[in-house]
């Protein structure tokens, strides 16, 4: 008994984990290839690709996957890039250093719908910071109504996910950068080199290891969004800023359990394709320098 002792503290987690996460995963990859829907609940037929020919011939999932795409690249460019700065930022030796990060990191703890009920108010078009503030400086032709505009709404979610996740980012950059000795800055000081020389070819090799976690977290994260678009233009105007995660929830939603089922195991694959080679590419670039 006290041989398995520790296993019995990890039970509960394991019957939690797959009760909730496993077994739907699975019943999905059956479900998704069915009729099921909550108006036949019992009457359950297989319809082989059915679900799937349905939905690539749907003008509004292939509008939302062309929106998750355009989401994650923006994002995980943005996030990574203005993360690695913030970090080379926040590393430095000042007195505020420590306020800094945390006030950077600080919006990584806000719920979602509650960021995106902050930026619902900063973006609305008549009392919102950013049209008061164009109004003020006299640009008031800038100003846009940016959920509603079909031009500006996916961008406007983009612009909350980095404002909310930079930091989390930061973090794990931080984090690298402290892990790297200072004997190599000192020992290339010595030789003359200067700071971008240092940046180059000290600190972004030893960072590898950072880069890689902080670009498969957000690669994962963009492919997989719901609660931004959701808080913020919950899939409008018209369907413009639906991504798959929404077009999930609304099918499911609309009670066709099976189809939506089918869009969830185009997500997955979708996330395994795109993840697993980059995660090995990542690696590999780790293992050269």
């Amino acid at each position: 008994m006290a041989k398995n002792y520790s296993y019995l503290y990890l039970l509960p987690a394991v019957v939690l984990f797959g009760f909730f996460f496993i077994i739907p995963n699975i019943a999905s990859f059956f479900f998704g290839f069915t009729d099921w829907s909550i108006y036949y609940i019992t009457d359950i037929h297989w319809n082989g690709l059915d679900n799937f020919r349905r939905m690539f011939e749907n003008p509004v999932l292939i509008r939302a996957l062309l929106n998750t795409f355009y989401f994650a690249f923006v994002t995980v460019i943005a996030r990574n890039v203005l993360g690695l700065l913030l970090a080379l930022a926040v590393n430095m030796k000042t007195r505020i250093e420590k306020y800094l990060r945390a006030a950077f990191f600080l919006p990584c703890l806000i719920s979602v719908m509650v960021v995106g009920i902050i930026f619902g108010a900063i973006y609305d078009p008549y009392h919102g910071i950013i049209n008061s503030f164009l109004r003020l400086i006299g640009l008031g032709s800038l100003a846009q109504s940016w959920l509603v505009d079909s031009r500006y709404a996916m961008s406007a979610v983009c612009l909350m996910d980095i404002w909310q996740w930079t930091g989390f980012s930061m973090v794990i950059y931080l984090a690298g950068l402290q892990s790297v000795p200072s004997e190599y800055y000192e020992a290339a000081s010595i030789d003359g080199a200067g700071r971008m020389h240092k940046f180059w070819n000290i600190t972004l090799p030893l960072i590898m290891p950072a880069i890689s976690i902080n670009i498969v977290l957000s690669v994962i994260g963009g492919l997989k969004v719901f609660g931004q678009v959701y808080a913020l233009t919950n899939g409008g105007p018209a369907d413009t800023t639906q991504v798959l995660g929404t077009y999930l929830y609304k099918s499911f939603g609309d009670g066709y359990l099976g189809y939506s089922s089918a869009i969830g195991l185009v997500m997955t694959l979708l996330v395994s394709i795109i993840a697993l080679p980059l995660l090995r590419v990542l690696r590999r670039m780790e293992e050269n320098d």
